[in-house]
């Protein structure tokens, strides 16, 4: 039951933060494919491998394996309209593992509406260990970002 209410509080957090993005063009969209593409690249580059197909674990849309270097982004996401949020927030989980080996935060604190914050409380609060609210936040914080994708693959190059 844990599993389920964390899934569809991520997705009501994607839906959230996409809410708050700005609709692209069609040529936008482009240049969205292309920048998670280079962030694609950054992560191989940093000895992460991704697999888009269903992760192990059950009822997830993303899931990273910091031991391993693997992450996976569920197909679905694409349908659910959360595959850029969903493979941000593994990345920020794989550029937090570079400095350290293991998920530490980074620092990122950025501005976001009130209510995205009390969201991710509420996600965090019900879904995680506590020990785990600190790499989550920003994970959540940052999925939303439109700066998010250069701030990744600096962080990756930089540290991993």
């Amino acid at each position: 039951m844990i599993n389920i209410n964390r899934h569809i509080s991520t997705a009501i957090i994607a839906s959230l933060l996409a809410l708050t993005t700005v609709n692209p063009s069609r040529a936008e969209e482009i240049d969205l494919v292309k920048d998670l593409n280079e962030l694609r690249l950054s992560l191989i580059e940093a000895g992460f491998k991704i697999k888009f197909e269903k992760p192990p674990m059950q009822g997830t849309y993303g899931l990273i394996n910091t031991k391993k270097k693997v992450i996976w982004i569920a197909p679905i996401t694409q349908q659910m309209r959360i595959f850029r949020t969903t493979f941000l927030h593994e990345a920020v989980h794989a550029a937090q593992t570079c400095r350290t080996g293991s998920l530490q935060p980074i620092g990122w604190m950025p501005n976001v509406d009130e209510a995205v914050k009390i969201a991710i409380e509420s996600i965090l609060y019900r879904n995680y260990e506590s020990e785990k609210f600190d790499i989550e936040r920003e994970a959540f914080l940052m999925q939303g970002q439109p700066d998010a994708v250069p701030k990744i693959r600096r962080e990756l190059k930089d540290h991993c």
